[in-house]
């Protein structure tokens, strides 16, 4: 092989194995931050780095090579978290009943919310000190607060001047936070926490939308 030819060769080689490693750092990184998801899981509140070594089966060196401290490990765990459960949450057509958008409202954010809790709680701790996770948190937030506003749209509306106010009482009724109290201070059941919630929308809103006849009006369950 020529000159040319084998520096063209030997670049291709060069690609490759830059390829592999990267390639398996990301596998290793992901293997990082699932032994992380695990341990939270399992109940441990704050697992220590050379646990998720450990239940990673690397070594704690390797941890640290890969995550520049735990703040950028739980920042991972939260874009995992993301990628994991968050494809569960999906418009609900503003044009169904009142009773199906409540219904359809509360059993996502049922389900959602009993995946996310062990690694929420444990972000929402470290969310104090890293910008990048509170940063996660807020977008996550964001996004369920829009999903509300665009499923109840129809009755927002009808609400008038108090449609601002009505939305952050809807926003706050359907929050992770709402639901984690309900789960663990007032100790309540999925069950009994969901029909809480339902409860409480029905509640809020003044004017129950129905596409197929005019609006309902009051508060109650």
């Amino acid at each position: 092989m020529d000159g040319p030819e084998k520096t063209v060769a030997a670049g291709a080689q060069a690609a490759v194995s830059k390829d592999g490693r990267i390639a398996r750092g990301e596998k290793t990184r992901r293997r990082v931050a699932e032994a992380l998801i695990a341990l939270l899981e399992e109940g441990d509140p704050q697992p220590t780095a050379k646990a998720i070594a450990q239940r990673a089966g690397v070594s704690l060196r390797l941890v640290f090579h890969h995550f520049d401290d735990m703040d950028a490990l739980y920042h991972a765990v939260a874009k995992v978290n993301v990628e994991r459960h968050w494809k569960s949450v999906y418009p609900i057509p503003p044009d169904l009943t009142f009773e199906h958008r409540v219904e359809r409202t509360v059993r996502q954010r049922y389900r959602l919310f009993e995946a996310i809790t062990p690694v929420r709680r444990a972000a929402v701790r470290q969310a104090y000190r890293s910008k990048e996770i509170g940063a996660t948190l807020a977008e996550s937030t964001r996004a369920l607060r829009e999903q509300v506003a665009a499923t109840f749209a129809p009755e927002l509306s009808a609400a008038g001047p108090a449609s601002a106010d009505l939305l952050d009482a809807l926003d706050l009724a359907t929050s992770w936070e709402t639901w984690d109290r309900l789960r663990t201070a007032q100790a309540l059941t999925p069950t009994a926490a969901r029909r809480v919630v339902e409860r409480m929308i029905t509640s809020l809103l003044p004017a129950r939308v129905d596409p197929a006849g005019p609006p309902r009006t009051g508060g109650g369950a």
